[in-house]
């Protein structure tokens, strides 16, 4: 539902800063996405028990370890207290980037710059260390991100982005999309079908400019193209290395690999089905955009 929720939602608001002035903020993007995630939310509340029956009704055995482990840690430590202060102090400037940050330094830090930021103050006052971050962070996962985005920034500003957009605006033309509404679904749906094949963030990375440049092409609303793909790309439900969270869970050995493909034969269409109510009724109706090329706020040219 926010920003920070996922490396596809930092890289296509990235993508999005050539594209609007003023770009999508924080708040913005939540209140574009808190449709699906309380929909869903309920949806999964009610299917998962019905396809998993649970193995265990009385959960107090598991309260009282949690209690009796709390108690032998004692109450929290300075130490303790000012590493939470310093992470609520990182989600308020992840909030107020684009309104008390900028105000105070003149320009916005973006997630990537505020998130820096609290690795440097950790260390800065001495509750963390370089060789912890050298021996505990997926560097691996950092530079793979970094080539996907570095692959969709080459692909845009070679124009091949903008030459593919105009093949496929024509290829959806023949079938009556030219843009607007029909062409926020296509792009929705796409993104729900490339995800469980690759990444999140490499989907978003990848065709993430792409997509952006047929709006432009067919004059529909960047903002809606963009984040309708990084959310539908949330939708990886079918294989188990479909996002991290799925490959911890299955690591766990608790679950198969078909228990994934047996709960998304039921939710993956039903999570399509809420996208795209949310895109036509949430989005158009409620918030409300405009499916068409917002003026005041469009770059032009991207």
């Amino acid at each position: 539902m926010s920003p920070t929720g996922g490396a596809r939602n930092a890289i296509m608001i990235g993508f999005l800063e050539e594209y609007l002035n003023p770009n999508v903020s924080f708040f913005e993007w939540m209140r574009m996405g808190v449709f699906y995630t309380v929909v869903m939310s309920a949806v999964m509340a009610f299917l998962l028990p019905l396809l998993f029956k649970p193995e265990v009704n009385d959960l107090s055995e598991a309260v009282e370890v949690l209690k009796s482990d709390l108690e032998k840690h004692g109450k929290m430590t300075a130490k303790q207290w000012l590493v939470g202060g310093i992470m609520l102090l990182i989600i308020f400037m992840w909030i107020t980037d684009k309104s008390v940050t900028a105000k105070i330094l003149g320009f916005s830090l973006g997630l990537g710059g505020v998130a820096i930021t609290g690795a440097v103050l950790y260390m800065l006052l001495g509750l963390t260390s370089w060789k912890d971050y050298e021996s505990n962070v997926s560097w691996g996962v950092i530079i793979l991100y970094a080539g996907a985005i570095s692959l969709g920034a080459v692909f845009k500003s070679s124009a091949a982005a903008k030459w593919v957009a105009d093949g496929l605006i024509g290829i959806t033309s023949l079938m009556g999309i030219e843009g607007g509404l029909g062409l926020v679904i296509v792009v929705v749906v796409i993104g729900a079908l490339l995800t469980n094949l690759m990444s999140a963030g490499a989907t978003v990375a990848v065709i993430g400019p792409v997509v952006l440049e047929m709006a432009v092409s067919s004059n529909t609303n960047p903002i809606l193209i963009g984040v309708g793909l990084a959310i539908s790309t949330s939708l990886a439900y079918w294989l188990v290395i479909g996002t991290p969270a799925s490959s911890i869970v299955y690591a766990s050995g608790q679950l198969e690999a078909k228990d994934f493909i047996r709960m998304a034969v039921f939710a993956w269409p039903v999570a399509l089905a809420v996208m795209i109510v949310m895109v036509i009724f949430w989005w158009a109706g409620v918030l409300p955009y405009e499916f068409g090329i917002d003026i005041s706020r469009t770059i032009a040219g991207g």
